[in-house]
């Protein structure tokens, strides 16, 4: 039914880069499922990138904030690194851009997750670093 389908709407399908999740529940037990479209079998994955957002097969977004957390390093690596050589306001722009906008994109999705306090101490480690407190200082 999917190969009439792509072929009635001339589409086609690179069977080397299509896998496909099985979305289960974190205690559930791993299903073998084979899928085949035309003799060729479609690999199964783990978790997969789409749109920027790493989706795993039972959604608590480990990789992705894993994947975020990096990010999210490498920006408090550069803000501390500028931060003797240009004023505050510069600072905050170079925040926004490297820091802010990862945080943001699909918060929606990834926001609810119990492995994003990652994320949001990360958030404050920055902030600590702009505003030159210690690790141990409120960020209020």
């Amino acid at each position: 039914m999917l190969v009439h389908g792509l072929k009635k709407n001339c589409l086609s399908l690179n069977i080397e880069k299509t896998h496909y999740i099985h979305f289960r529940t974190k205690n559930s037990q791993p299903i073998d499922i084979s899928t085949c479209l035309d003799n060729n079998r479609i690999s199964d994955s783990l978790y997969t990138k789409f749109l920027g957002l790493i989706v795993d097969n039972t959604l608590s977004w480990k990789p992705h904030i894993d994947h975020l957390i990096n990010k999210l390093s490498s920006a408090c690596y550069v803000i501390r690194s500028v931060k003797p050589y240009v004023n505050t306001n510069a600072i905050i722009m170079i925040y926004h851009s490297l820091f802010h906008a990862v945080i943001t994109y699909g918060i929606i999705f990834w926001g609810n997750s119990s492995h994003s306090i990652q994320v949001f101490r990360m958030q404050k480690k920055a902030i600590r670093i702009i505003m030159g407190r210690g690790y141990r200082e409120s960020c209020s």
